[in-house]
């Protein structure tokens, strides 16, 4: 009885440090902040890398409509990337004042413990924003949108600068 104790034991054991490794790669939900200033909206996605390359290689997903093209096992990590950074770029729709709007520049950078920012970048004419929208591609799951505008100021020496919303 003594032993199947033990066994039981070091099952538990055992069970506990698996779980606690695959708690520790789970993916952190995509963050987007999307910038409106004069002439030009600027959106900066935050996701990790290792699920979206796994999310782009997925043939169902391409099969469902949900990526344009698959990515190809065996690329670089360069040019990962730089399907990554196309992807997202083609996939992003952007509306304002109902006017849909294309994106223009695409740029990624990688940082530490695998996640990367994506930043797209788009201009329009419009004189005043009354709305603005913006869709992602499925492969980044869900994602947390912030909207900002701001509000610019010249400080002078000694004195406040102050908003108001």
């Amino acid at each position: 009885m003594h032993q199947i104790t033990f066994r039981l034991y070091i099952y538990l054991l055992c069970l506990l440090c698996f779980s606690a490794s695959v708690s520790a790669h789970t993916l952190k939900e995509s963050t987007a902040q999307v910038i409106l200033r004069d002439g030009q909206v600027e959106i900066t996605i935050i996701t990790q890398q290792d699920h979206l390359i796994i999310a782009m290689q997925n043939d169902l997903a391409w099969l469902m409509g949900d990526l344009q093209e698959v990515m190809p096992d065996n690329l670089s990590a360069a040019k990962q990337q730089a399907f990554i950074a196309h992807s997202l770029q083609e996939s992003t729709q952007l509306t304002v004042n109902n006017k849909s709007i294309d994106i223009q520049i695409a740029k990624l950078v990688a940082h530490e413990k695998g996640e990367i920012e994506i930043t797209l970048q788009s201009k329009h004419q419009f004189e005043m924003v009354k709305d603005i929208s913006v869709s992602f591609s499925k492969t980044l799951g869900v994602v947390h949108v912030s909207f900002v505008k701001p509000q610019y100021a010249l400080v002078k020496a000694g004195q406040a600068a102050s908003a108001s919303f």
